[in-house]
Protein backbone atom coordinates (compact mmCIF):
# COMPACT_ATOMS: atom_id res chain seq x y z
CA UNK A 1 0.00 0.00 0.00
CA UNK A 2 2.88 2.43 0.75
CA UNK A 3 4.10 2.19 -2.96
CA UNK A 4 0.54 4.26 -3.74
CA UNK A 5 2.32 7.19 -1.79
CA UNK A 6 5.75 7.62 -3.45
CA UNK A 7 7.26 11.09 -2.23
CA UNK A 8 7.06 13.41 -4.20
CA UNK A 9 7.46 16.65 -4.87
CA UNK A 10 4.34 17.63 -6.94
CA UNK A 11 2.30 20.17 -4.63
CA UNK A 12 -1.00 19.77 -6.88
CA UNK A 13 -2.06 17.28 -9.39
CA UNK A 14 -2.14 19.92 -12.23
CA UNK A 15 1.54 20.12 -12.09
CA UNK A 16 1.65 16.47 -13.50
CA UNK A 17 -0.36 17.29 -16.73
CA UNK A 18 1.23 19.64 -19.84
CA UNK A 19 1.23 23.27 -19.04
CA UNK A 20 -0.77 25.96 -20.80
CA UNK A 21 1.74 26.63 -23.44
CA UNK A 22 0.74 23.70 -25.38
CA UNK A 23 -2.60 25.40 -25.85
CA UNK A 24 -3.34 28.15 -27.81
CA UNK A 25 -5.62 31.20 -26.59
CA UNK A 26 -8.57 30.22 -28.68
CA UNK A 27 -8.87 26.73 -27.15
CA UNK A 28 -8.71 28.15 -23.74
CA UNK A 29 -11.20 30.21 -24.19
CA UNK A 30 -13.31 27.78 -26.05
CA UNK A 31 -13.31 25.45 -22.90
CA UNK A 32 -14.06 27.97 -20.67
CA UNK A 33 -16.91 29.18 -22.21
CA UNK A 34 -18.11 25.48 -22.56
CA UNK A 35 -17.28 25.11 -19.07
CA UNK A 36 -19.97 28.01 -18.93
CA UNK A 37 -22.35 26.89 -20.85
CA UNK A 38 -22.83 23.51 -19.29
CA UNK A 39 -23.02 24.67 -15.84
CA UNK A 40 -25.63 27.21 -17.30
CA UNK A 41 -27.76 24.07 -18.65
CA UNK A 42 -26.87 22.51 -15.51
CA UNK A 43 -28.22 25.03 -12.90
CA UNK A 44 -31.33 25.26 -15.62
CA UNK A 45 -32.56 21.83 -15.39
CA UNK A 46 -32.06 22.13 -11.76
CA UNK A 47 -33.97 25.23 -10.97
CA UNK A 48 -37.07 23.84 -13.74
CA UNK A 49 -37.47 20.82 -11.53
CA UNK A 50 -37.27 23.27 -8.24
CA UNK A 51 -40.33 25.49 -10.05
CA UNK A 52 -42.30 22.51 -11.30
CA UNK A 53 -42.86 21.78 -7.94
CA UNK A 54 -43.72 18.05 -7.79
CA UNK A 55 -45.39 15.93 -4.74
CA UNK A 56 -43.45 14.59 -2.48
CA UNK A 57 -42.64 10.85 -2.42
CA UNK A 58 -42.98 8.97 0.22
CA UNK A 59 -39.18 9.21 1.86
CA UNK A 60 -39.58 12.65 1.62
CA UNK A 61 -43.14 12.67 3.41
CA UNK A 62 -41.45 10.40 6.31
CA UNK A 63 -38.70 12.93 6.50
CA UNK A 64 -40.66 16.41 6.22
CA UNK A 65 -43.70 15.67 8.08
CA UNK A 66 -41.00 15.45 11.11
CA UNK A 67 -39.70 19.49 9.83
CA UNK A 68 -43.08 20.93 9.38
CA UNK A 69 -44.28 19.61 12.96
CA UNK A 70 -41.08 19.34 15.33
CA UNK A 71 -39.50 22.53 17.00
CA UNK A 72 -35.59 22.84 16.61
CA UNK A 73 -35.15 21.39 20.04
CA UNK A 74 -36.81 18.27 19.21
CA UNK A 75 -35.05 18.00 16.32
CA UNK A 76 -32.03 17.75 18.07
CA UNK A 77 -33.76 15.52 20.67
CA UNK A 78 -34.18 12.74 18.19
CA UNK A 79 -37.49 12.02 18.45
CA UNK A 80 -38.62 11.89 14.56
CA UNK A 81 -41.76 9.92 13.53
CA UNK A 82 -41.05 7.20 10.71
CA UNK A 83 -37.82 6.24 12.63
CA UNK A 84 -35.99 9.24 10.49
CA UNK A 85 -32.10 10.39 10.69
CA UNK A 86 -30.90 13.10 9.03
CA UNK A 87 -27.87 15.67 10.08
CA UNK A 88 -28.96 18.14 12.24
CA UNK A 89 -27.06 21.17 10.47
CA UNK A 90 -29.55 20.13 7.52
CA UNK A 91 -32.17 19.73 9.52
CA UNK A 92 -31.96 23.02 11.46
CA UNK A 93 -31.74 24.87 8.06
CA UNK A 94 -34.53 23.37 6.23
CA UNK A 95 -36.28 24.05 9.37
CA UNK A 96 -35.54 28.06 9.49
CA UNK A 97 -36.73 27.76 5.72
CA UNK A 98 -40.29 26.31 6.75
CA UNK A 99 -40.55 29.34 9.71
CA UNK A 100 -39.85 32.03 6.99
CA UNK A 101 -41.29 30.52 4.15
CA UNK A 102 -44.08 27.69 4.91
CA UNK A 103 -44.79 24.63 5.54
CA UNK A 104 -44.91 23.34 1.21
CA UNK A 105 -42.53 21.75 -1.01
CA UNK A 106 -40.78 24.96 -1.97
CA UNK A 107 -39.45 26.02 1.48
CA UNK A 108 -38.47 22.01 2.29
CA UNK A 109 -36.29 21.98 -1.15
CA UNK A 110 -34.70 25.19 -0.88
CA UNK A 111 -31.71 24.32 0.67
CA UNK A 112 -31.09 21.31 -1.69
CA UNK A 113 -31.58 23.52 -4.32
CA UNK A 114 -28.83 25.85 -3.30
CA UNK A 115 -26.54 22.67 -1.86
CA UNK A 116 -26.74 21.11 -5.84
CA UNK A 117 -25.83 24.88 -7.78
CA UNK A 118 -23.69 25.44 -5.04
CA UNK A 119 -21.99 21.86 -5.55
CA UNK A 120 -21.78 22.13 -9.45
CA UNK A 121 -19.92 25.68 -9.07
CA UNK A 122 -17.59 25.04 -6.48
CA UNK A 123 -16.64 21.83 -8.49
CA UNK A 124 -14.90 24.03 -11.25
CA UNK A 125 -12.43 25.19 -9.29
CA UNK A 126 -12.01 21.14 -7.64
CA UNK A 127 -11.81 19.83 -11.48
CA UNK A 128 -9.31 22.46 -12.72
CA UNK A 129 -7.04 21.55 -9.93
CA UNK A 130 -6.77 17.90 -10.41
CA UNK A 131 -6.88 18.71 -14.75
CA UNK A 132 -6.62 20.86 -17.47
CA UNK A 133 -7.51 20.78 -20.83
CA UNK A 134 -10.66 18.95 -21.38
CA UNK A 135 -10.67 17.19 -18.46
CA UNK A 136 -12.39 20.13 -16.72
CA UNK A 137 -14.73 20.94 -19.02
CA UNK A 138 -15.92 16.93 -18.69
CA UNK A 139 -15.84 16.45 -15.17
CA UNK A 140 -18.17 19.89 -15.13
CA UNK A 141 -20.58 18.40 -17.67
CA UNK A 142 -20.80 15.13 -16.02
CA UNK A 143 -22.03 16.42 -12.90
CA UNK A 144 -23.76 18.90 -14.53
CA UNK A 145 -25.98 16.73 -16.54
CA UNK A 146 -26.33 13.38 -14.09
CA UNK A 147 -29.67 13.34 -13.56
CA UNK A 148 -29.63 11.88 -10.62
CA UNK A 149 -27.37 15.12 -8.96
CA UNK A 150 -30.18 17.15 -10.79
CA UNK A 151 -32.96 15.15 -8.82
CA UNK A 152 -31.33 15.49 -5.60
CA UNK A 153 -31.30 18.86 -5.75
CA UNK A 154 -34.45 19.42 -5.87
CA UNK A 155 -35.61 16.48 -3.85
CA UNK A 156 -36.41 17.18 0.00
CA UNK A 157 -33.65 15.17 1.75
CA UNK A 158 -30.22 15.31 2.68
CA UNK A 159 -28.14 14.04 -0.34
CA UNK A 160 -27.57 17.11 -2.05
CA UNK A 161 -25.89 18.41 1.00
CA UNK A 162 -24.28 15.25 0.96
CA UNK A 163 -23.08 16.14 -2.78
CA UNK A 164 -22.06 19.57 -1.66
CA UNK A 165 -20.47 18.44 1.18
CA UNK A 166 -17.81 16.00 -0.78
CA UNK A 167 -17.09 18.91 -3.33
CA UNK A 168 -16.17 21.49 -0.24
CA UNK A 169 -14.22 18.47 1.27
CA UNK A 170 -12.08 18.29 -1.93
CA UNK A 171 -11.95 22.50 -2.51
CA UNK A 172 -10.84 22.65 1.38
CA UNK A 173 -8.06 20.03 0.06
CA UNK A 174 -6.81 22.24 -2.52
CA UNK A 175 -6.74 25.24 -0.57
CA UNK A 176 -5.55 24.10 2.88
CA UNK A 177 -3.33 20.94 2.38
CA UNK A 178 -0.12 22.55 1.02
CA UNK A 179 -0.54 25.56 4.23
CA UNK A 180 2.93 25.75 6.22
CA UNK A 181 0.90 28.04 9.08
CA UNK A 182 -0.82 26.89 11.84
CA UNK A 183 -3.92 29.17 11.46
CA UNK A 184 -4.88 27.74 8.20
CA UNK A 185 -4.91 24.04 9.60
CA UNK A 186 -7.28 25.77 12.45
CA UNK A 187 -9.45 27.14 9.60
CA UNK A 188 -9.58 23.49 7.84
CA UNK A 189 -10.35 21.73 10.92
CA UNK A 190 -13.33 24.02 11.71
CA UNK A 191 -14.91 23.80 8.18
CA UNK A 192 -14.23 20.06 8.31
CA UNK A 193 -15.48 19.72 11.33
CA UNK A 194 -18.91 21.97 9.85
CA UNK A 195 -19.01 19.86 7.07
CA UNK A 196 -20.16 16.83 9.07
CA UNK A 197 -22.76 19.07 10.87
CA UNK A 198 -24.23 18.73 7.31
CA UNK A 199 -23.28 15.07 5.94
CA UNK A 200 -22.88 11.67 8.11
CA UNK A 201 -21.34 9.94 4.82
CA UNK A 202 -18.45 12.78 4.15
CA UNK A 203 -16.97 11.33 7.46
CA UNK A 204 -15.49 9.04 4.81
CA UNK A 205 -13.80 11.27 2.44
CA UNK A 206 -12.51 13.46 5.15
CA UNK A 207 -11.13 10.25 7.01
CA UNK A 208 -9.73 8.96 3.88
CA UNK A 209 -8.09 12.71 2.79
CA UNK A 210 -6.54 12.88 6.41
CA UNK A 211 -5.04 9.32 5.52
CA UNK A 212 -3.33 10.40 2.74
CA UNK A 213 -1.58 13.62 3.78
CA UNK A 214 -0.57 12.09 6.66
CA UNK A 215 1.09 9.49 4.90
CA UNK A 216 2.20 11.54 1.87
CA UNK A 217 4.01 13.98 4.58
CA UNK A 218 5.53 10.81 6.85
CA UNK A 219 6.95 9.68 3.41
CA UNK A 220 8.41 13.18 2.69
CA UNK A 221 9.79 13.58 6.09
CA UNK A 222 8.03 16.68 6.34
CA UNK A 223 7.43 16.32 9.98
CA UNK A 224 7.02 20.06 10.96
CA UNK A 225 3.65 20.26 8.26
CA UNK A 226 2.38 16.47 9.39
CA UNK A 227 1.89 18.13 13.00
CA UNK A 228 -0.13 20.68 11.39
CA UNK A 229 -2.23 18.55 9.49
CA UNK A 230 -3.09 16.89 13.17
CA UNK A 231 -4.18 19.38 14.00
CA UNK A 232 -6.91 19.96 11.56
CA UNK A 233 -7.30 16.55 11.75
CA UNK A 234 -7.83 16.61 14.97
CA UNK A 235 -10.39 18.72 15.11
CA UNK A 236 -12.45 17.03 12.54
CA UNK A 237 -12.17 13.84 15.05
CA UNK A 238 -13.43 16.47 18.03
CA UNK A 239 -16.26 17.61 15.65
CA UNK A 240 -17.22 13.86 15.14
CA UNK A 241 -17.14 12.64 18.27
CA UNK A 242 -19.27 15.70 19.59
CA UNK A 243 -22.25 15.25 16.51
CA UNK A 244 -21.92 11.46 17.58
CA UNK A 245 -22.82 11.75 21.37
CA UNK A 246 -25.16 14.47 20.81
CA UNK A 247 -27.27 13.10 18.02
CA UNK A 248 -26.10 10.24 15.95
CA UNK A 249 -26.30 8.07 19.27
CA UNK A 250 -29.74 8.91 20.01
CA UNK A 251 -30.95 7.41 17.05
CA UNK A 252 -32.42 3.90 17.05
CA UNK A 253 -31.13 0.74 16.25
CA UNK A 254 -32.41 -0.59 12.67
CA UNK A 255 -32.21 -3.93 12.09
CA UNK A 256 -34.98 -4.05 9.86
CA UNK A 257 -33.30 -1.30 8.06
CA UNK A 258 -30.16 -3.26 7.43
CA UNK A 259 -32.89 -6.21 6.33
CA UNK A 260 -34.12 -4.31 4.19
CA UNK A 261 -31.21 -3.26 2.37
CA UNK A 262 -29.29 -6.88 2.15
CA UNK A 263 -32.84 -8.12 0.47
CA UNK A 264 -34.22 -5.58 -1.44
CA UNK A 265 -30.95 -3.19 -2.86
CA UNK A 266 -28.10 -6.17 -2.26
CA UNK A 267 -26.30 -2.96 -0.26
CA UNK A 268 -24.03 -4.59 1.70
CA UNK A 269 -20.63 -6.53 0.43
CA UNK A 270 -20.45 -10.26 0.42
CA UNK A 271 -17.66 -11.78 2.11
CA UNK A 272 -18.68 -14.61 3.58
CA UNK A 273 -19.26 -16.78 0.26
CA UNK A 274 -16.47 -17.25 -2.76
CA UNK A 275 -14.17 -14.57 -3.64
CA UNK A 276 -16.14 -14.65 -7.25
CA UNK A 277 -19.24 -13.85 -5.54
CA UNK A 278 -17.68 -10.51 -4.07
CA UNK A 279 -15.92 -9.94 -7.05
CA UNK A 280 -19.19 -10.51 -9.21
CA UNK A 281 -20.95 -7.84 -6.59
CA UNK A 282 -18.04 -5.58 -6.94
CA UNK A 283 -18.14 -5.20 -10.60
CA UNK A 284 -21.96 -4.79 -10.34
CA UNK A 285 -21.79 -1.96 -8.17
CA UNK A 286 -19.02 -0.26 -10.21
CA UNK A 287 -21.63 -0.79 -13.13
CA UNK A 288 -24.14 0.93 -11.87
CA UNK A 289 -22.44 3.93 -10.39
CA UNK A 290 -22.63 5.15 -13.93
CA UNK A 291 -26.46 4.67 -13.60
CA UNK A 292 -26.36 6.33 -10.05
CA UNK A 293 -25.04 8.64 -9.36
CA UNK A 294 -22.86 9.56 -12.51
CA UNK A 295 -26.46 9.13 -14.67
CA UNK A 296 -23.87 8.32 -17.63
CA UNK A 297 -26.13 5.51 -18.64
CA UNK A 298 -28.90 5.95 -21.12
CA UNK A 299 -32.73 5.40 -19.37
CA UNK A 300 -34.85 3.19 -21.00
CA UNK A 301 -38.11 4.41 -19.67
CA UNK A 302 -40.91 6.42 -21.20
CA UNK A 303 -40.42 5.97 -25.18
CA UNK A 304 -37.59 4.30 -24.91
CA UNK A 305 -39.02 1.01 -22.87
CA UNK A 306 -39.12 -1.04 -26.19
CA UNK A 307 -34.99 -0.61 -26.17
CA UNK A 308 -34.71 -2.23 -22.38
CA UNK A 309 -37.19 -4.87 -23.33
CA UNK A 310 -34.29 -6.10 -26.11
CA UNK A 311 -30.97 -8.08 -25.56
CA UNK A 312 -28.85 -5.34 -26.88
CA UNK A 313 -30.27 -3.37 -24.28
CA UNK A 314 -26.66 -2.88 -22.43
CA UNK A 315 -25.23 -1.80 -26.01
CA UNK A 316 -28.24 0.84 -25.89
CA UNK A 317 -27.20 2.07 -22.20
CA UNK A 318 -23.89 3.25 -23.24
CA UNK A 319 -22.18 2.33 -19.97
CA UNK A 320 -19.03 0.78 -21.80
CA UNK A 321 -18.05 3.95 -22.78
CA UNK A 322 -17.71 5.51 -19.67
CA UNK A 323 -16.75 2.29 -17.59
CA UNK A 324 -14.27 1.63 -19.94
CA UNK A 325 -12.57 5.30 -20.02
CA UNK A 326 -13.18 5.36 -16.30
CA UNK A 327 -10.65 2.11 -15.82
CA UNK A 328 -7.95 3.84 -18.02
CA UNK A 329 -8.23 6.45 -15.97
CA UNK A 330 -7.87 4.70 -12.82
CA UNK A 331 -4.70 2.79 -14.92
CA UNK A 332 -3.07 6.21 -15.96
CA UNK A 333 -3.94 7.69 -11.92
CA UNK A 334 -2.13 4.55 -10.53
CA UNK A 335 1.07 5.32 -12.49
CA UNK A 336 1.76 8.74 -12.52
CA UNK A 337 -0.46 10.45 -9.76
CA UNK A 338 -0.47 7.78 -7.13
CA UNK A 339 -1.69 10.90 -4.36
CA UNK A 340 -4.57 11.70 -6.68
CA UNK A 341 -5.00 8.02 -7.04
CA UNK A 342 -5.18 7.54 -3.00
CA UNK A 343 -7.39 10.60 -2.23
CA UNK A 344 -10.25 9.58 -4.59
CA UNK A 345 -10.33 6.12 -4.24
CA UNK A 346 -9.43 5.35 -0.23
CA UNK A 347 -12.55 6.82 0.78
CA UNK A 348 -14.72 4.46 -1.73
CA UNK A 349 -12.51 1.47 -0.14
CA UNK A 350 -13.40 2.64 3.70
CA UNK A 351 -17.07 2.77 2.56
CA UNK A 352 -17.00 -0.75 1.07
CA UNK A 353 -15.33 -1.97 3.86
CA UNK A 354 -18.60 -0.74 6.87
CA UNK A 355 -20.95 -2.58 3.31
CA UNK A 356 -18.96 -5.53 4.35
CA UNK A 357 -19.91 -5.28 7.97
CA UNK A 358 -23.70 -4.34 7.46
CA UNK A 359 -22.69 -0.89 8.59
CA UNK A 360 -22.71 1.35 5.26
CA UNK A 361 -25.14 0.70 2.44
CA UNK A 362 -23.13 0.95 -0.79
CA UNK A 363 -25.53 2.21 -3.56
CA UNK A 364 -27.36 4.58 -5.57
CA UNK A 365 -28.36 7.56 -3.06
CA UNK A 366 -25.45 6.54 -0.37
CA UNK A 367 -22.83 6.72 -3.18
CA UNK A 368 -23.65 9.96 -4.28
CA UNK A 369 -20.47 11.46 -1.91
CA UNK A 370 -18.24 9.63 -3.91
CA UNK A 371 -19.81 11.00 -6.96
CA UNK A 372 -17.07 13.76 -7.68
CA UNK A 373 -14.23 10.97 -7.27
CA UNK A 374 -15.36 9.27 -9.50
CA UNK A 375 -16.48 12.10 -12.11
CA UNK A 376 -12.55 13.47 -11.43
CA UNK A 377 -11.65 9.66 -12.56
CA UNK A 378 -13.74 9.13 -15.53
CA UNK A 379 -12.59 12.63 -17.06
CA UNK A 380 -9.25 11.82 -15.83
CA UNK A 381 -8.97 8.83 -18.43
CA UNK A 382 -10.93 11.03 -21.27
CA UNK A 383 -8.32 14.07 -21.10
CA UNK A 384 -5.67 11.53 -21.14
CA UNK A 385 -7.12 9.85 -24.71
CA UNK A 386 -7.05 13.05 -26.08
CA UNK A 387 -4.20 14.44 -25.25
CA UNK A 388 -2.51 10.87 -26.66
CA UNK A 389 -4.86 12.08 -30.02
CA UNK A 390 -2.97 15.84 -30.08
CA UNK A 391 -6.18 17.03 -28.16
CA UNK A 392 -7.77 17.92 -32.05
CA UNK A 393 -11.26 18.79 -32.07
CA UNK A 394 -12.08 16.59 -34.47
CA UNK A 395 -11.57 13.78 -31.83
CA UNK A 396 -12.84 16.19 -28.65
CA UNK A 397 -16.14 16.42 -30.12
CA UNK A 398 -16.76 12.84 -30.71
CA UNK A 399 -15.16 11.54 -27.37
CA UNK A 400 -17.45 14.21 -25.63
CA UNK A 401 -20.78 13.13 -27.21
CA UNK A 402 -20.35 9.66 -26.64
CA UNK A 403 -19.71 10.15 -23.01
CA UNK A 404 -22.15 13.10 -22.59
CA UNK A 405 -25.14 12.45 -25.19
CA UNK A 406 -26.97 10.10 -22.64
CA UNK A 407 -26.56 12.10 -20.13
CA UNK A 408 -28.08 14.88 -21.70
CA UNK A 409 -30.96 13.23 -23.34
CA UNK A 410 -31.99 11.63 -20.03
CA UNK A 411 -32.01 15.58 -18.63
CA UNK A 412 -33.88 16.45 -21.75
CA UNK A 413 -36.57 14.10 -22.09
CA UNK A 414 -37.53 14.96 -18.02
CA UNK A 415 -37.82 18.55 -18.82
CA UNK A 416 -40.08 17.47 -21.57
CA UNK A 417 -41.79 14.93 -19.23
CA UNK A 418 -41.32 15.76 -15.78
CA UNK A 419 -43.14 12.30 -14.16
CA UNK A 420 -39.42 10.31 -15.86
CA UNK A 421 -37.85 12.08 -12.74
CA UNK A 422 -36.85 9.94 -10.44
CA UNK A 423 -38.93 8.80 -7.68
CA UNK A 424 -42.13 11.00 -8.96
CA UNK A 425 -45.64 10.11 -7.13
CA UNK A 426 -48.39 11.73 -6.51
CA UNK A 427 -49.50 11.93 -3.17
CA UNK A 428 -50.32 15.72 -3.38
CA UNK A 429 -52.98 15.29 -6.32
CA UNK A 430 -54.49 12.59 -4.59
CA UNK A 431 -54.98 14.33 -1.48
CA UNK A 432 -56.10 17.68 -3.24
CA UNK A 433 -58.58 16.25 -5.68
CA UNK A 434 -60.69 14.51 -2.61
CA UNK A 435 -60.65 17.89 -0.76
CA UNK A 436 -61.92 19.70 -4.03
CA UNK A 437 -64.79 17.25 -3.93
CA UNK A 438 -65.28 15.95 -0.77
CA UNK A 439 -68.80 16.99 0.83
CA UNK A 440 -69.59 17.78 4.62
CA UNK A 441 -70.87 14.46 5.63
CA UNK A 442 -68.42 12.25 3.93
CA UNK A 443 -66.21 10.17 5.51
CA UNK A 444 -62.08 9.53 3.96
CA UNK A 445 -60.54 6.67 5.05
CA UNK A 446 -56.66 6.69 4.33
CA UNK A 447 -54.88 3.21 4.21
CA UNK A 448 -52.26 2.90 6.25
CA UNK A 449 -49.35 3.21 3.50
CA UNK A 450 -50.82 6.51 2.57
CA UNK A 451 -50.86 7.70 6.64
CA UNK A 452 -48.02 10.19 6.04
CA UNK A 453 -49.10 11.73 2.78
CA UNK A 454 -52.40 12.37 4.65
CA UNK A 455 -50.32 13.43 8.02
CA UNK A 456 -48.15 16.11 6.05
CA UNK A 457 -50.61 17.42 3.36
CA UNK A 458 -53.08 18.02 5.78
CA UNK A 459 -50.78 19.99 8.13
CA UNK A 460 -48.87 22.14 5.16
CA UNK A 461 -52.12 22.15 2.52
CA UNK A 462 -55.06 23.08 5.39
CA UNK A 463 -57.47 20.05 3.84
CA UNK A 464 -60.81 20.64 5.11
CA UNK A 465 -61.53 17.07 5.92
CA UNK A 466 -60.38 14.96 8.60
CA UNK A 467 -59.41 11.19 7.42
CA UNK A 468 -59.89 8.44 9.84
CA UNK A 469 -56.44 7.05 9.97
CA UNK A 470 -56.43 3.17 8.85
CA UNK A 471 -54.67 1.48 11.24
CA UNK A 472 -51.58 -1.05 10.58
CA UNK A 473 -52.43 -4.83 11.87
CA UNK A 474 -51.30 -6.47 9.18
CA UNK A 475 -48.62 -7.43 11.42
CA UNK A 476 -50.93 -9.19 14.27
CA UNK A 477 -53.33 -10.74 12.13
CA UNK A 478 -52.60 -14.40 10.59
CA UNK A 479 -54.52 -14.26 7.90
CA UNK A 480 -56.79 -11.89 5.45
CA UNK A 481 -59.80 -12.98 7.90
CA UNK A 482 -58.48 -12.14 11.01
CA UNK A 483 -57.06 -9.13 9.11
CA UNK A 484 -60.56 -7.63 8.18
CA UNK A 485 -61.81 -8.67 11.36
CA UNK A 486 -58.71 -6.21 13.21
CA UNK A 487 -60.04 -3.07 10.78
CA UNK A 488 -63.42 -2.90 12.33
CA UNK A 489 -63.03 -0.27 14.40
CA UNK A 490 -61.98 1.38 11.69
CA UNK A 491 -65.11 1.24 9.71
CA UNK A 492 -67.78 1.59 13.07
CA UNK A 493 -66.58 5.31 12.20
CA UNK A 494 -68.47 4.88 8.41
CA UNK A 495 -71.62 4.44 10.13
CA UNK A 496 -74.33 6.96 9.35
CA UNK A 497 -71.93 8.42 6.31
CA UNK A 498 -73.31 8.28 2.89
CA UNK A 499 -70.43 8.63 0.76
CA UNK A 500 -66.93 6.57 1.78
CA UNK A 501 -63.39 8.03 0.51
CA UNK A 502 -61.13 5.46 0.09
CA UNK A 503 -57.12 6.68 -0.19
CA UNK A 504 -54.29 3.68 -0.94
CA UNK A 505 -51.27 3.18 -2.24
CA UNK A 506 -51.60 0.05 -3.97
CA UNK A 507 -47.90 -1.32 -4.23
CA UNK A 508 -46.27 -0.49 -0.97
CA UNK A 509 -47.01 -3.38 1.31
CA UNK A 510 -43.95 -3.05 4.08
CA UNK A 511 -44.45 0.10 7.11
CA UNK A 512 -41.43 1.59 8.08
CA UNK A 513 -39.68 -0.77 11.23
CA UNK A 514 -40.88 -3.59 9.38
CA UNK A 515 -39.21 -6.46 7.87
CA UNK A 516 -39.44 -6.16 4.72
CA UNK A 517 -41.95 -9.54 3.30
CA UNK A 518 -43.61 -9.88 6.66
CA UNK A 519 -46.00 -11.27 7.80
CA UNK A 520 -45.67 -13.89 4.74
CA UNK A 521 -49.69 -14.09 4.31
CA UNK A 522 -49.93 -10.60 3.35
CA UNK A 523 -46.70 -10.80 0.87
CA UNK A 524 -48.29 -13.39 -1.07
CA UNK A 525 -48.73 -12.95 -4.90
CA UNK A 526 -52.21 -13.48 -5.46
CA UNK A 527 -53.47 -11.24 -1.87
CA UNK A 528 -53.36 -7.50 -3.10
CA UNK A 529 -54.47 -5.52 0.13
CA UNK A 530 -56.08 -2.31 -1.88
CA UNK A 531 -58.16 -4.76 -4.26
CA UNK A 532 -59.25 -6.94 -0.80
CA UNK A 533 -60.07 -3.91 0.75
CA UNK A 534 -61.73 -2.34 -2.47
CA UNK A 535 -63.79 -5.78 -2.41
CA UNK A 536 -65.38 -5.08 1.03
CA UNK A 537 -66.46 -1.49 0.77
CA UNK A 538 -68.07 -2.58 -2.44
CA UNK A 539 -70.34 -4.63 -0.29
CA UNK A 540 -71.09 -1.63 1.91
CA UNK A 541 -72.15 0.72 -1.01
CA UNK A 542 -71.38 1.14 -5.10
CA UNK A 543 -67.90 2.81 -6.37
CA UNK A 544 -69.06 5.54 -8.49
CA UNK A 545 -65.81 7.38 -8.80
CA UNK A 546 -61.42 6.24 -9.04
CA UNK A 547 -58.77 8.81 -9.41
CA UNK A 548 -55.21 8.58 -10.58
CA UNK A 549 -53.19 11.20 -11.90
CA UNK A 550 -52.82 10.64 -16.11
CA UNK A 551 -49.07 11.11 -15.55
CA UNK A 552 -48.46 8.49 -13.15
CA UNK A 553 -45.86 6.86 -14.03
CA UNK A 554 -46.64 3.06 -12.38
CA UNK A 555 -48.71 0.47 -14.56
CA UNK A 556 -50.53 -0.47 -11.50
CA UNK A 557 -52.55 2.79 -9.84
CA UNK A 558 -50.40 2.95 -6.67
CA UNK A 559 -51.68 6.11 -5.53
CA UNK A 560 -55.59 6.19 -5.61
CA UNK A 561 -58.72 7.44 -4.67
CA UNK A 562 -62.14 5.55 -4.87
CA UNK A 563 -65.65 7.06 -3.66
CA UNK A 564 -68.49 4.87 -2.89
CA UNK A 565 -72.19 5.37 -2.08
CA UNK A 566 -72.87 3.87 1.10
CA UNK A 567 -75.85 1.98 1.34
CA UNK A 568 -77.93 2.03 4.55
CA UNK A 569 -75.79 4.43 6.03
CA UNK A 570 -72.65 1.75 6.08
CA UNK A 571 -74.65 -0.54 8.92
CA UNK A 572 -73.32 -3.62 7.21
CA UNK A 573 -70.08 -2.34 8.18
CA UNK A 574 -69.67 -3.94 11.50
CA UNK A 575 -70.39 -7.26 9.65
CA UNK A 576 -67.84 -8.48 7.77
Amino acid sequence: MLLLFKPTTISSPEQAVPSARYYNIGAVSAKSMAIIVVVFIGVFFRVFHFFHNRSLFIDELFLDINLIKLSFWELVAGAFMYEQKAPIGYLWVVKLCVLLLGKQEEALRLFSLLCGIGALGYFVPVARFFMKSWGVVVAVAIMALSAPCIYHASEAKQYSTELFAAVLALLFYTRYSAARHVGSFVVWGLLGALLLAFSFSVIFVLVGMAFVVCINLALKKQWNRLLLALVAFSIWAVGFALQYYFFISKYPESAWLVYFFKKENDAFMPISGSVLLTLKWLAGKFYFLFLDPLGLLLNLDGRLQALGDTNWKFFYKMGWFPAGITLWGLLVMLKKQQLMFALLLLPVVMALAASAINAYPFFERFTLVFAPGFILIAAYGLEKILLFYGDKIRVVLPALLLLLLPSLVNSVRQVITPSLLMNTEFNREVMLFVNENYREGDVVYVFWNMRQAYEFYKESYNLKYTAIEGSKVKNTARNKEEYLRRLQPDFAQFRGKKRLWFIYNDINRDAIGDFVGQPRWYHRKEFVPSTFMESYFARLGRKTKHYQHPDEPHPTAPHAADLYVLEQGAAKANNP
